[in-house]
């Protein structure tokens, strides 16, 4: 994907590990084998301290990561059970994140039916992997007790019919570097799914990752990382080049990730 050696890319791997950028590699059950919601609330805060609200988000269960930016605004990720959730757990991160117009965005994500439920082995191998994903095959096995032909088995399945996640929790390095969400509001009309794949061409050597949401189609989270304030600012200028409503960019200043309840459900298998 990158063009380069396989030396030269474990290379620079290892360099965002001994920097702290790249904190774990998660593996998680995906939202299509638990059938749970991605959801992301965000907005203005008027807490005293931002990371004091960050801490307190980060004991409820369903928060995964909560990301602080400049102008006191925060943006909380988290995976419900179900859409019943929903309004309890929007209500709590208002009050505890002293915001009082929240916006509340389910994520996009392609419907699928499941194959088939994860199984008793399938959990023993996500627990495994949960934070260590890059574990071998070898190391997996004599964990969960199988053959190594087992495992590869089992896990190529979790990946070929989606039912796996695989992330990395990483954190920028603010020294060098400069993380900034654009908030891009779309004119109607506008067709979301052939500008995201315009972002993507355009962007490609800048771009984190591109979000959109079910239930806001108007809005896209398009997140870029740069060396400099300055190519910040030209990707900005790019922006307003492509006849958007609004663009509204913030700079992360700092981003914090946490155990969830699909998480602690692989402990219990």
């Amino acid at each position: 994907m990158t063009d380069m050696s396989v030396s030269g890319i474990h290379k620079r791997i290892r360099n965002l590990e001994d920097d702290g950028i790249i904190n774990a590699y998660i593996a998680r059950p995906s939202l299509i084998a638990l059938k749970y919601l991605w959801v992301a609330i965000f907005g203005t805060s008027n807490a005293k301290s931002m990371d004091a609200v960050s801490k307190e988000l980060g004991q409820h269960e369903n928060i995964s990561m909560v990301c602080i930016t400049g102008g006191k605004f925060i943006y909380i990720k988290a995976y419900l059970r179900d859409i019943s959730e929903l309004q309890e757990y929007s209500s709590y991160v208002s009050k505890v994140a002293h915001i009082s117009e929240p916006t509340v965005g389910i994520i996009n994500v392609p419907y699928m039916i499941t194959p088939e439920p994860l199984t008793r082995i399938d959990y023993k191998i996500l627990k495994t992997l949960n934070r260590d994903a890059r574990k071998p095959i070898s190391d997996i096995a004599d964990d969960v007790g199988l053959s190594a032909k087992t495992v590869r088995k089992r896990l190529n399945r979790l990946i070929e019919n989606k039912l796996v996640t695989f992330t990395i929790q990483w954190t920028p390095a603010y020294a060098n570097s400069y993380f900034t969400i654009f908030y891009l509001f779309l004119n109607k009309g506008t067709n979301l799914n052939t500008t995201v794949q315009n972002l993507n061409e355009k962007f490609s050597q800048n771009i984190a990752y591109c979000l959109t949401f079910s239930n806001i189609p108007h809005l896209i989270l398009f997140c870029t990382l740069t060396k400099t304030s300055k190519d910040t600012q030209r990707i900005q200028e790019e922006l307003q080049t492509e006849g958007f409503k609004d663009i509204i960019p913030h700079i992360f200043l700092s981003i914090m990730w946490y155990n969830c309840w699909v998480d602690q459900l692989l402990r219990t298998k």
